[in-house]
């Protein structure tokens, strides 16, 4: 009987506004051919805004804060002979410091892209889709960032 497994991770598409133009962070894996968010595992005892928060940390260097839930994915890939059903967590939100730096061991590069073309860049529908639901929810990103400088 084949096994399953259920894994959870979180990430988070980051929002600059430069110039009023929303940016967001970026990753490259698989030598920079795979474009997409930063997400990770939630560890034991985190939640998954705070899993969300930490990868996107770890993986961008950047610090952010949560504005919204934008979506669940889930998806099927297999490890070995183990079918593993994997639901991840989006959260738009909003940069609020740190420098863009990729951390190598996880990703091979990150980027600022402007989200317009972010969504053209998106390697995956899912996450093509959650662009176009945060371009979509932008305005709520641009108050909450008004309101705190």
């Amino acid at each position: 009987m084949p096994k399953t497994r259920n894994e959870h991770s979180s990430g988070g598409a980051v929002i600059d506004l430069r110039d009023g133009a929303p940016f967001v962070a970026m990753i490259a894996t698989r030598g920079r051919s795979r474009w997409g968010l930063p997400k990770g595992a939630v560890s034991e005892g985190e939640t998954s805004e705070q899993a969300a928060l930490r990868e996107v940390q770890e993986e961008t260097g950047l610090d952010a804060e949560i504005v919204a839930r934008l979506d669940t994915i889930e998806y099927f890939f297999r490890a070995g002979d183990t079918l593993i059903k994997k639901s991840v967590d989006f959260y738009l939100m909003h940069y609020v410091g740190g420098t863009l730096t990729p951390q190598l061991s996880e990703v091979d590069d990150v980027e600022w892209v402007p989200l317009p073309e972010a969504i053209r860049r998106a390697s995956f529908d899912s996450e093509r889709k959650l662009l176009s639901s945060a371009l979509a929810q932008i305005d709520a990103v641009m108050t909450r960032a008004r309101a705190s400088s």
